[in-house]
């Protein structure tokens, strides 16, 4: 997609330029001689298209945004939002190209916000349908009127790389598996000339990845462990390691899931597609830390050499896990994995990770859970994700009376305490992996990485949720 900011700029036709409102805006001089039509117009959400018989647009758009947010922030977040869901509605109407005039002069964070949102608004994952029942248009070209192109550029940046993330996610079982996903790191290390390490599973064996290699030994398809390293050109302003979840497909293991649950385990590996999208995008970006991207990649199967109930499988640190529940696999993968990222000593580590059904209970489908004991990571994380637009609610592992739900007479630690406090007592357990003088936060984000129906800035299929504030949280000495 080609943006701008002035539409002199584009030689071609506009197919539409879009108005968006607030309750109080006034209406533009272009579309007042629609006034007549004008009724639901401010309203929030509302979106019409009105065709043009004359002039140098094919259609007019007014783009309904409500009463206008006091925050600045929440601002940038509605503007995201509603351009996606203009581009979204012009491409079903062959459109593919757009303008937009924002009720304000856009500054730097609203017009990030809007290349985010038009970049998003364009995705569709259709790689596999053979018919085209679709809609044929992209958006190829988009104008900002007076937008910053140099928040515009770093919005298609983000962007592209959650819309990688997504393409990721949303491969089949099938195609992805614990070798492609290396192949993949492998691929993107050589093009961006990053460090990388890749474990075999005699490797992880060999250093006493136990835990990630029980997880993953039930499948023909063995496990492999990634390490990525990006360093930015001058001295890095610290190390931040970032460390996701890679379950290729989740049949729960000898736990079989239900025919229910089963549905859509090909996204268990969201967490990783997370990190290979901002591994992807931080040269383009010019991140200014070193970023280490690491993932324990398995595909968790019923095989006659599967791990089982009761077994007890020491990790990396030396400390010991009663498998409850082999459907609890993702934790005791990123028990090894936390344990070995603890060894690089980074300044800050951030999970990713589609752990728990307890978040869906606990919050719905729109917000995600973080769950940390450190008040400033976790200050900044949540400010990151203001501005990247994404819902975050703290979880804090003070209850003591919950930790007992994971003691177990038989291992030091058990992985599950069952559902109640599902989400708490899954960070108590991985914290029992990470070192404790490092900040640490875990992103569980099983209740927000699939949507089924097209809403805001998500598609249907992936929504590489966290992704956006992750990279906001490693741009924030850059991006305004």
């Amino acid at each position: 997609m080609e943006f701008f900011n002035t539409p002199s700029s584009f030689k071609g036709q506009l197919d539409v330029r879009g108005f968006m409102l607030f309750e109080n805006s006034d209406l533009p001089e272009e579309v007042a001689l629609y006034s007549h039509l004008a009724a639901q117009w401010r309203k929030k959400g509302f979106l019409q298209f009105i065709p043009c018989a004359e002039g140098s647009v094919r259609w007019l758009a007014v783009i309904g945004l409500g009463q206008k947010p006091e925050k600045r922030l929440a601002q940038s977040t509605l503007y995201r939002n509603m351009t996606a869901e203009f581009v979204r509605k012009g491409t079903t109407m062959n459109l593919s190209s757009f303008a937009l005039i924002l009720p304000e002069e856009p500054d730097d964070l609203m017009s990030r916000a809007v290349a985010e949102g038009a970049v998003l608004g364009n995705y569709r994952f259709t790689k596999y349908r053979t018919t085209n029942s679709f809609p044929v248009a992209q958006c190829e070209h988009f104008c900002l009127d007076r937008g910053d192109l140099a928040a515009i550029t770093q919005g298609k940046h983000v962007a592209e790389a959650q819309i990688y993330a997504r393409n990721l996610a949303n491969e089949p079982g099938n195609v992805i598996s614990p070798l492609t996903m290396a192949t993949i790191a492998r691929d993107i290390a050589t093009r961006h000339e990053m460090e990388i390490t890749i474990l075999d599973e005699h490797e992880i064996q060999e250093k006493g990845l136990l835990a990630l290699w029980h997880v993953g030994k039930g499948s023909k398809t063995p496990p492999r462990l990634v390490h990525m390293v990006y360093k930015p050109k001058g001295t890095p302003l610290g190390k931040i390691a970032l460390v996701g979840k890679s379950v290729t497909f989740d049949s729960g293991g000898l736990c079989i899931k239900t025919r229910e649950g089963i549905k859509t385990m090909k996204g268990d590996k969201s967490g990783a597609c997370n990190v290979l999208g901002i591994m992807n995008a931080l040269p383009e970006l010019q991140c200014p830390y070193e970023v280490h991207g690491l993932f324990g990649a398995v595909e968790n199967m019923p095989d006659g050499n599967a791990y089982r109930p009761d077994d007890i499988i020491k990790a990396m640190n030396g400390k010991t896990i009663e498998i409850k529940n082999t459907d609890a696999e993702g934790r005791v993968t990123l028990a090894d994995m936390l344990a070995y990222t603890s060894t690089l000593k980074p300044d800050a580590i951030i999970d990713i990770a589609t752990l728990t059904g307890a978040a869906v209970t606990a919050l719905g489908n729109y917000t995600a859970g973080l769950v940390s004991d450190w008040d400033d990571l976790i200050r900044e994380l949540l400010e990151a994700a203001d501005k990247a637009g994404e819902r975050f609610h703290r979880f804090i592992m003070d209850d003591e009376k919950l930790r007992e739900q994971i003691n177990t007479p038989n291992a030091d630690v058990a992985n599950s305490g069952g559902p109640g406090g599902g989400v708490i007592t899954a960070g108590m357990f991985l914290r029992e992996f990470v070192d404790p003088l490092i900040p640490w936060a875990h992103m569980d984000i099983a209740a927000v990485d699939y949507y089924d129906k097209e809403f805001d800035c998500y598609g249907i299929g992936a929504s590489a949720f966290s992704l956006r504030t992750c990279l906001e949280y490693l741009m924030k000495p850059i991006f305004k």
